[in-house]
């Protein structure tokens, strides 16, 4: 009974020795896997594969969705990074066809906000833009008829 009580902490420490605890655990956890896998993926037997696989897996996936509404646009950049550069080590695959995949909810994201600006709010914006040029305009036309009043009166 007694043993079995410490293989049961010894267990729930190990597992939570593998999960990262936060965002920023997980960023440098996953940026660490990935180099190690970059300074030894030549060597990597398929058992060693199928492990990197399954870690893979859980980053890219159970411990990114952990996560996901913390991160800011420069972490999802570093985690896309972190997944192109796996895949180009484990499969040498085309890194153009999986930058396509993997931005291509990004940039639709940014276009459906872009338009949504324009449809509610650029008119307005271009009105105000239009009103301080006007206003710099009319102030830079008194300047120039103050500077050339004052050549006037001086020569």
């Amino acid at each position: 009974m007694k043993y079995s009580k410490i293989l049961i902490i010894c267990f729930v420490a190990l597992i939570s020795c593998a999960t990262p605890t936060t965002k920023e655990d997980y960023l440098e956890r996953f940026e660490r896997f990935v180099e190690r896998v970059e300074t030894n993926h030549h060597k990597y037997t398929r058992k060693d594969w199928e492990w990197a696989n399954e870690r893979f897996e859980r980053y890219n996936s159970e411990w990114y969705l952990d996560y996901r509404d913390d991160f800011t646009v420069e972490d999802q950049i570093k985690i896309k990074g972190l997944i192109i550069k796996y895949h180009a080590l484990k499969n040498k695959e085309s890194v153009g066809d999986l930058l396509r995949d993997l931005f291509k909810d990004d940039v639709n994201k940014i276009g459906n906000k872009f338009q949504e600006y324009i449809d509610e709010d650029l008119d307005e914006d271009l009105d105000k833009i239009i009103d301080g040029a006007t206003e710099i305009g009319d102030s830079a036309v008194k300047v120039l008829e103050d500077v050339v009043r004052a050549l006037d009166e001086t020569f």
